[in-house]
């Protein structure tokens, strides 16, 4: 694809940094014009925290992926965006595989293992840097020559700006949103306490074993090795920034794609300003998913580099073995729709190819496969120790699959998935990439083919819906989209420099200003009712800690899910646990995949749950639940709960659970076999009076 020159400005500019001062300029005016100036002051109030933040990017992902390309991928001709781009991929890989190592070998990780790394990480990095160019003084020109361009400067800023709006969005939370951050939570926890890899879930759930994917929760307990920022916190941080390097992935991706860095640039705005996605998994808790699309671009960026090399290169084929084996340990769903994607993008490179170069890429892919296997072996082995196989076969059941076909279907990906104007301009890529023959440009289209038969097998007549969510496959969809809605935008921007050179600062107004709109939006992206910890429930959590015996055990709210399934907490009172030590009616949502200690642990936490509501699990509908009843006072009884626990707010509404169980404490105030122990700001706690 012809790279445009509209962006691209008098050397005088960029020389004495007029270009990004103008950049600042425009930023700052925009988001005051469009009432966002809040999240200025914020940023700056908070500027030593983002300043470690990002220190902790560059030291735990970019630097340690930069060392590995450095090693593995001498000859790449990345500019430095999309090598950072890829960079922070390969580095969000190599957590998860650390720590499956070090259990291995039986070897701790802790605060000195992580600083030893990123020194280590750091040295071989500029060791390279020193040893491979031509002269030192030679490097330091490149890269001054390549950080000039303007899109590397608008890159820079764009990247800046998520990473503030994102963190800014989370500013205000305790805990991370909705249902899926207390066992991330307690998963990071748990690596840190162990110092690695667990099987014991103590002293917070009675389960014994641990296979989750969990690359995004290896990178979270780094962080806090690294800073000791606290688990709560870390959980939140790191999703965050993931989800500002979607912008880094998405840039790298569609330059590797369409050889233009202006088409990687709309694309970075379509995903870190204009499009729901991801911005929005935030408020779903979505965060290990949006760390494994942050690998998944590396993944594809590095097969295709393994794959059409001259030569057999062993090192681009080990690099492609461990970012792959670290994509499997970041996201199980994310895997296997990464399956097809690199098949599609197999069969057209070598569409029209003579049998021995066919016979070479599957050399390549046998290698690439059975070195991630390896790597992987000793986690596979241990996830057949757990739930996984019983819940595939769950979820592909008649019906199940149903229900999955029917959500596989996405009757509204626009505007939740993929907003109108990104669909329309995608498709405008098609035809462009079309009209000029540029295959590897339509790579995604064929992706986005990929991923609806993944998650709707039974289209082409295979088995399988179900074991990839049809909402999951929606939610990837930006990550095919955005590269070709570049495209159409990279034609527009040599549209207007063929009309005239005057018209050369537009699409930096347009940019600007986009992307200064899509802070405004994002700035209340986590309403107030998904907010499950509040700072009254942190409050009366000291109570407890305080004031009840350690052997307690609570009763909170809970409602159940995925057709009654599962059950989970609505309130603060789930992260009992957690923040007390005493145990609760509602495990975490990993007893679903776990074993317990007791083979019965589960059928027991429904069956009590059941009747308590006294309804079937099956029943949706929020119900007000009455723990005054004789037989269910005899039932806590028997079950050894001592206290009840209501939250200051459950997470009631759009998104979340709409009408969740609740407590009617109105009716334990009056009961004589409740007495009212702590009431402060919304929180209520009652001990069950003994008899």
């Amino acid at each position: 694809m012809r790279q445009t020159h509209i962006l691209r400005f008098g050397e005088w500019m960029t020389r004495y940094a007029v270009m990004p001062l103008l950049l600042a300029l425009g930023w700052v005016g925009a988001l005051a014009l469009f009432g966002s100036s809040d999240v200025l002051w914020w940023a700056l109030s908070s500027a030593g925290r983002l300043a470690l933040l990002a220190g902790s990017a560059l030291a735990l992902w970019v630097a340690p992926g930069m060392a590995l390309i450095r090693l593995l991928w001498r000859d790449h001709n990345l500019s430095v965006i999309e090598y950072i781009g890829v960079a922070w991929g390969v580095g969000a890989a190599l957590p998860p595989l650390l720590l499956l190592a070090m259990d291995v070998v039986n070897l701790p990780w802790n605060r000195t293992a992580t600083v030893a790394y990123v020194v280590l990480a750091a040295m071989i990095w500029m060791f390279t840097i020193w040893r491979q160019a031509p002269g030192a003084g030679d490097e330091r020109r490149n890269v001054l020559l390549r950080l000039s361009g303007s899109v590397t400067a608008v890159m820079v800023g764009l990247v800046a700006l998520a990473l503030i709006v994102r963190l800014s969005t989370t500013r205000n939370l305790l805990v991370g949103t909705n249902v899926d951050n207390y066992h991330h939570t307690l998963i990071v926890q748990l690596l840190v306490e162990h110092q690695g890899l667990f099987r014991s879930w103590e002293p917070y759930a009675p389960l014994v074993t641990f296979t989750y994917h969990y690359g995004f929760h290896a990178s979270a307990a780094f962080l806090h090795w690294l800073t000791g920022i606290p688990a709560t916190q870390a959980v939140l941080d790191i999703g965050q920034m993931m989800n500002a390097a979607t912008l880094l992935a998405v840039f790298a991706l569609a330059v590797r794609l369409t050889g233009s860095s202006v088409a990687g640039m709309w694309a970075a705005l379509i995903v870190g300003f204009y499009n729901t996605l991801p911005a929005f998994l935030t408020f779903w808790g979505r965060n290990p998913f949006v760390t494994s699309h942050v690998v998944l671009a590396a993944v594809l960026i590095v097969w295709m580099a393994a794959i059409e090399t001259e030569r057999r290169d062993w090192r681009l084929i080990a690099l492609a073995a461990i970012v792959s084996a670290g994509l499997a340990l970041c996201h199980y769903q994310t895997t296997i729709m990464a399956a097809p994607t690199i098949l599609v993008y197999l069969l057209v490179i070598r569409l029209h190819s003579p049998p021995g170069a066919i016979l070479a890429t599957m050399g390549r892919v046998v290698a690439i496969g059975a070195g991630a296997g390896l790597l992987i072996l000793p986690w596979m082995l241990n996830v057949s120790s757990g739930h996984l196989d019983r819940n595939v076969a769950h979820v592909t059941r008649p019906a199940a699959a149903a229900g999955q076909i029917l959500a596989a279907a996405v009757p509204a990906v626009a505007p939740l998935y993929l907003k109108g104007p990104v669909i329309v301009a995608a498709i405008g890529g098609m035809l462009v990439a079309g009209r000029r023959r540029l295959w590897r440009a339509l790579l995604p289209a064929g992706w986005t083919l990929a991923l609806l038969a993944t998650a709707m097998p039974h289209v082409i007549g295979l088995p399988g819906t179900g074991v990839v969510q049809g909402e999951i496959a929606a939610m990837t969809l930006y990550l095919m989209a955005a590269p070709l809605a570049g495209i159409t935008l990279a034609a527009v921007c040599a549209a207007l420099e063929r009309v005239a050179s005057r018209l050369t600062f537009v699409p930096i107004a347009a940019l600007i200003i986009a992307s200064a709109w899509g802070v405004g939006w994002q700035r209340d992206l986590v309403p107030d009712y998904m907010r499950m910890v509040m700072p009254a429930d942190v409050q009366a959590m000291a109570w407890v800690r305080e004031h009840t015996p350690p052997d307690a055990r609570f009763v909170v709210n809970s409602h159940p899910i995925y057709g009654g399934d599962m059950i989970v907490g609505v309130d603060a009172g789930w992260w009992i646990p957690f923040f007390t030590g005493r145990r609760t009616n509602v495990p975490p949502m990993a007893y679903g995949s776990e074993l317990a200690a007791d083979p019965q642990y589960a059928a027991e936490i429904h069956a009590l749950a059941r009747d308590l509501r006294r309804r079937p699990l099956t029943d949706g509908q929020g119900v007000l639940v009455d723990l005054t009843l004789p037989e269910t006072i005899e039932r806590l009884r028997t079950a050894g709960y001592t206290y009840v626990y209501s939250g200051a707010q459950p997470i009631a509404g759009p998104g979340g659970i709409p009408a969740p169980d609740r407590i009617d404490t109105a009716r334990l105030r009056t009961s004589p076999h409740f007495r009212l122990v702590y009431n402060h700001d919304g929180v209520e706690i009652f001990e069950l009076v003994t008899q």
